[in-house]
């Protein structure tokens, strides 16, 4: 799947997502209305991650708020073999803290470290990342940028947007698209919130 298919399938997801939302919408007292710090910060989700350059992977994220305002989070990709026989699988784990702009907006950041394996080339890895999230809803959207260094194979800067979908309080659906120098992917997830 090219860069752009990936762009008009996230761009269709997130639209009939945003022209499902309304039809939704509940009264002030519902539980799907901000502040949701805990839902966006307390969840286990596992999707289906299309890569650019051929090779998709099975992702199990998770994130946990420890001492409120602070979260650590962790996520195991399995991913294809590569073209000669490579597993292309990662894993990472970050620390990061979360803060409310105003009423319904929130930026956290990050320091994280991990490992990923390139097909060819394995790289330990650390790096930093900034995000901001909002909700309408039961409709998240959230984007950010990021930065990391590779042990073996240079720096990389980052950027990713995604949208989720409480379809209950504790259950999600979302996409995000991810893309960085190395390449890009698009995700198809769920989610059990906490």
């Amino acid at each position: 799947m090219n860069t752009l298919n990936k762009v008009v399938s996230f761009a269709l997801v997130s639209g009939a997502l945003a022209v499902a939302a309304p039809s939704f919408a509940q009264n002030n007292d519902d539980p799907f209305e901000a502040p949701q710090t805990g839902q966006a910060f307390n969840y286990l989700s596992g999707g289906f991650h299309d890569h650019d350059g051929g090779g998709d992977s099975v992702v199990i994220e998770g994130s946990y708020t420890f001492n409120n305002p602070w979260f650590v989070s962790g996520y195991l990709r399995d991913g294809d073999d590569g073209p000669f026989g490579d597993g292309r699988d990662a894993q990472g784990i970050k620390l990061g803290r979360y803060l409310w702009l105003n009423h319904n907006l929130v930026a956290d950041f990050s320091g994280k470290l991990g490992h990923v394996d390139f097909g060819g080339a394995d790289s330990a890895y650390w790096g930093v990342e900034g995000n901001l999230r909002t909700r309408i809803d039961r409709f998240e959207i959230y984007g950010g940028l990021g930065w990391v260094d590779y042990t073996d194979a240079g720096s990389d800067s980052q950027y990713q947007f995604g949208t989720r979908f409480y379809i209950t309080p504790q259950f999600a659906v979302g996409a995000r698209y991810q893309d960085s120098e190395f390449g890009d992917g698009l995700r198809v997830e769920a989610s059990y919130h906490f």
